[in-house]
């Protein structure tokens, strides 16, 4: 009988107010996610808007949680879905609601899409020629996607514009000093190559020339030509266009 000794089975009369809400609003949570799951499964993942997608994202690094206020604050701040997936860790974490954890999820998701398309175009590449400026810039673009921080890269090409490799340069502005020739030759020779492609980007910006990259371009496509490379393009990547330097007229000398 109720009352009796032993008998401390909980009913809603002896649950205290405050656990007896936070059952009830995790039990509605709990429906919530499993609802969203199955919409994703019967109708696929497009079939969210960005706020319910990056909501359902979040509850493999937010357990038992309402992921729904953070995606909404996440969009806001960063002012649309993809640039969420772009910011730095710190820039993250000064959301509210987003730890450590949650920050380094968020930027390995976006890392794991730049990995799949370089994966994609390397399984690719004994397949194609990049004999067009065209077709360089698609084989290059996705090295740049979403990035915050000037970095360069070297394409090495065969006699057939085939890629042989694509290889990170560094960060920051690319300059003409011999350590970056050093480098350039390198990876010319150990891969054999026979022609050169450098590409680096404007972050947030337009991709036209300073007139220090004119410069540098000119400079290291004279000293390259001295330890027997081939600088035969250089790509300016900005966030929506991009300019090729030969197509420009800077190396008709």
């Amino acid at each position: 009988m109720a009352g009796e000794p032993g008998n401390n089975k909980p009913t809603p009369e002896n649950i205290p107010k405050k656990k007896t809400e936070k059952v009830k609003k995790d039990n509605i949570h709990k429906g919530h996610r499993e609802r969203m799951r199955k919409r994703v499964r019967e109708r696929g993942f497009d079939s969210l808007e960005p706020h319910e997608a990056l909501e359902v994202l979040l509850y493999y690094a937010i357990p038992m949680r309402n992921t729904n206020p953070i995606a909404h604050e996440l969009i806001h701040t960063f002012g649309s879905y993809h640039r969420v997936f772009e910011a730095s860790m710190d820039e993250l974490k000064g959301v509210k609601g987003i730890d450590d954890g949650v920050a380094l999820f968020l930027h390995l998701l976006g890392e794991h899409e730049r990995r799949c398309e370089h994966s994609r175009m390397t399984q690719e590449s004994k397949r194609i020629q990049l004999d067009t400026i065209a077709a360089k810039v698609d084989y290059l673009r996705p090295q740049f996607k979403g990035l915050r921080q000037e970095i360069a890269v070297l394409l090495c090409l065969d006699n057939q514009c085939r890629p042989i490799s694509c290889d990170f340069l560094g960060t920051g502005t690319v300059n003409a000093s011999e350590v970056s020739v050093q480098k350039i030759n390198e990876l010319a020779v150990r891969h054999q190559a026979d022609q050169v492609v450098l590409a680096h980007n404007h972050p947030r910006g337009s991709a036209r020339p300073s007139q220090a990259d004119i410069e540098t371009t000119r400079q290291l496509r004279a000293l390259l030509r001295g330890v027997g490379v081939e600088l035969v393009e250089h790509l300016i990547f900005g966030e929506s266009d991009f300019v090729s330097l030969a197509e420009s007229g800077f190396f008709d000398y």
